[in-house]
């Protein structure tokens, strides 16, 4: 019996090792799409997005007869992507994207979405385009309420609290650039 027990680990741990092999490339490719983005270089990151798209679907195949182990191998994969397919939908189209992400890794990802878009309003602002960054603003401060309306759990959400804290800080620094820039116009 123990050693059908242990062949069945050794399959996961097998499996496991695969799946945080591709997941260790997903960070690194979201960081590098966000920061095409971040040039306005729309074409890269949109490439970037559908490989870390096929990523994450290699992962939950190599995965899908071990689910307990999905969240833990994947969860920062899925949070990353998140944020890049927010990030990239809104600067384009102004809009949240419909992702197939778990609700938790979306509510994250929006989080650090609204990061990065409050740098989009401080480029904004470094361009002397002020009615922008404050038409940004206001949709960030939509987003912030939506995001930051519920609380759950740690359990079902780890890390949302200070996650949504964080965000507040951000719009209110956001918020107080936008206010210094007026005053030195």
């Amino acid at each position: 019996m123990l050693t059908k027990v242990h062949r069945e680990l050794e399959k996961m741990l097998d499996a496991r090792e695969k799946a945080f092999k591709i997941q260790r490339s997903i960070v690194p490719l979201c960081a590098q799409a966000i920061r095409d983005i971040q040039k306005e270089k729309y074409g890269p990151a949109e490439k970037s997005l559908k490989k870390i798209k096929g990523l994450i679907k290699k992962v939950e195949l190599l995965l899908k007869n071990y689910p307990d182990m999905l969240y833990a191998v994947l969860g920062a994969g899925y949070q990353e992507y998140a944020e890049l397919s927010i990030f990239l939908s809104y600067v384009k189209k102004r809009k949240l994207p419909k992702i197939d992400v778990p609700p938790r890794f979306y509510l994250l990802g929006l989080g650090d979405a609204i990061g990065e878009l409050k740098r989009e309003g401080m480029s904004l602002l470094s361009k002397h385009k002020l009615k922008e960054a404050e038409r940004l603003k206001e949709e960030l401060e939509d987003l912030y309420y939506e995001f930051s309306k519920k609380t759950y759990p740690n359990s079902l959400v780890p890390g949302l609290k200070p996650k949504q804290d964080a965000m507040r800080r951000v719009l209110n620094d956001y918020n107080d650039s936008i206010h210094s820039h007026k005053m030195t116009r």
